[in-house]
């Protein structure tokens, strides 16, 4: 224990700060929350308790608005591009790609689900480095690094250089659900996540890509095909956005330079009800553990196998699809906005219920009705409504993202459990173009049959899961009722950033 002045300040260290409060919290710097050690720091300055005082509804809704003006279009913006290379190859599939790389039979399938092993191979070692080094620069260093990759895309000739291209980029994107998860559950409360989460995991892409594939169609030129000409400009934007990252992006509120002292301190204190931790560079085993024994990371994991099969095959064969049913790019180009509303609707029903679950198994019955009658009436100019329906497979997957970020505490258990949570994306992903046979052309009945078992499995799984978490907030009422002296005597400033799971903190309540 270091010597106090007359005050009982402590000295800040590398190893610990003591709060100048009665009870005299020692923070842990290497355990605790950094969110912690910042806020010590501040308690221990003369002019702390201007700085601490409570936020007045003014200030604190100049302060969401600006984190909203920073924080969301920079995410938004880099995630979207890492869909479009996704989804623009769907686009390149009728402009000359498989002819000109020479695909035959299901490489164009495995082309598609390739990225999705090299996400899988990467995405724990990917995670465990941004926990250790700054997130900002890891998470820019990765968007820069997938930009240039994408922009190798159009030198490619064979399947083997696609498939080592297209692996790369599935290495260096595994980064981007997982940690710009990271990134929500630090900057927005609860209430807050669900629509900035539609924002940011928009389905904007096939906007995005639809504007790209009309410039590409009006190229005239002769010296590179108009597949080629796309991936260019993906790749290009992709790379130039990710120098506004390198900006502008910080590595969390307290590191934040666009932000004043006070401001930094309201950007942290907001996220205390949560419960679920800001950042922590210590890697810790038991949570890690954790993670892999908690049945909600299970419930998390194939929920996003059975949601994004569907997607897996709609992404992929989106345009050859469409094409084969006889519509037009021009009537289907609001497919994403189509998609991108749905989860809009369904995370606003979320919050405005407090019911979230409840609300991702009714996201999941427009999609399911979508899906039968695809399969059950003719494929005729009709079946354009039926495929609107189908595309708003994005709303319940988004709903059950922002359940993970809102009921996963822990830095290190929030990691593990985003990229498992992540895995199952991919591997949802790596099935359903597996789905859409080319032998089944131009009806693809395997994939619509998958979606359709897809859609029903996953509103009882989702139900099932709902079931558990109301029973785990019955046993945590019961444990704060048991602890509840020695809770309300704990520091308030400091009780909530110890780096706590949400199975071990008993402050924790589920958010169902």
């Amino acid at each position: 224990m270091q010597d106090q002045d007359e005050k009982g300040f402590v000295p800040n260290t590398e190893q610990s700060v003591v709060v100048p409060d009665e009870h005299h919290r020692q923070v842990d710097t290497k355990q605790d929350d950094e969110a912690a050690g910042f806020l010590a720091e501040v308690a221990s300055r003369p002019d702390a308790e201007e700085i601490l005082a409570p936020f007045t509804p003014s200030e604190s809704k100049k302060l969401l608005r600006k984190i909203d003006a920073i924080i969301i279009p920079l995410l938004f913006v880099a995630l979207m591009m890492g869909s479009v290379d996704k989804v623009s190859l769907a686009t390149s599939a009728v402009m000359g790609f498989r002819t000109d790389t020479h695909l035959v039979g299901q490489q164009y399938s495995w082309t598609s689900s390739i990225i999705y092993f090299g996400a899988i191979a990467a995405i724990i070692p990917s995670l465990m480095a941004m926990q250790r080094l700054p997130p900002h620069i890891y998470i820019s260093f990765n968007v820069s690094v997938w930009g240039i990759i994408t922009l190798c895309l159009p030198a490619c000739k064979t399947f083997a250089q696609v498939m080592v291209v297209r692996t790369l980029l599935g290495v260096f994107e595994s980064v981007i659900f997982a940690g710009f998860g990271l990134i929500v559950s630090m900057w927005w409360t609860r209430e807050e996540q669900p629509l900035r989460t539609a924002i940011i995991f928009s389905t904007a892409s096939s906007i995005t890509n639809g504007l790209l594939a009309v410039a590409a169609w009006n190229y005239k030129g002769t010296r590179i095909s108009k597949w080629q000409l796309l991936f260019l400009l993906v790749g290009g934007i992709t790379f130039t956005w990710s120098l506004l990252l390198w900006a502008f992006l910080p590595a969390n509120p307290t590191k934040a330079r666009w932000l004043t002292l006070r401001q930094k301190v309201g950007a942290t204190r907001r996220m205390q009800d949560n419960h679920t931790g800001m950042e922590n560079k210590q890697f810790k085993l038991s949570q890690f553990k954790e993670a892999f024994i908690d049945p909600k990371t299970w419930f998390y994991f194939f929920t996003n196998v059975l949601l994004n099969i569907p997607n897996g095959g709609l992404v992929g064969f989106n345009s050859i699809v469409v094409k084969s049913l006889g519509f037009t790019t021009q009537q289907t180009l609001f497919l994403g906005v189509f998609s991108w509303i749905s989860s809009f609707f369904w995370g606003w029903v979320a919050v405005k219920t407090g019911r979230r679950h409840l609300a991702a198994m009714g996201s999941c019955v427009l999609p399911l009705i979508g899906t039968i009658l695809l399969y059950k009436l003719p494929r005729n100019q009709v079946a354009l409504l039926y495929l609107y329906l189908g595309y708003m497979y994005w709303g319940p997957y988004i709903v059950m993202m922002g359940s993970m970020y809102a009921n996963t505490g822990g830095y290190t258990k929030k990691m593990t459990v985003y990229a498992l949570g992540y895995i199952g994306y991919c591997v949802g992903n790596i099935i359903g173009p597996q789905t859409f046979l080319a032998k089944q052309a131009p009806l693809y009945v395997g994939g619509v049959v998958a979606m359709l078992v897809c859609y029903s499995l996953a509103i009882v799984v989702i139900g099932l899961f709902y079931l558990y978490l109301l029973r785990l907030n019955v046993k945590k009422a019961a444990e704060y009722e048991a602890n509840k002296a020695t809770l309300e005597a704990e520091d308030q400033l400091l009780s909530d950033w110890q780096d706590l799971t949400d199975l071990q903190n008993p402050r924790f309540v589920y958010a169902i």
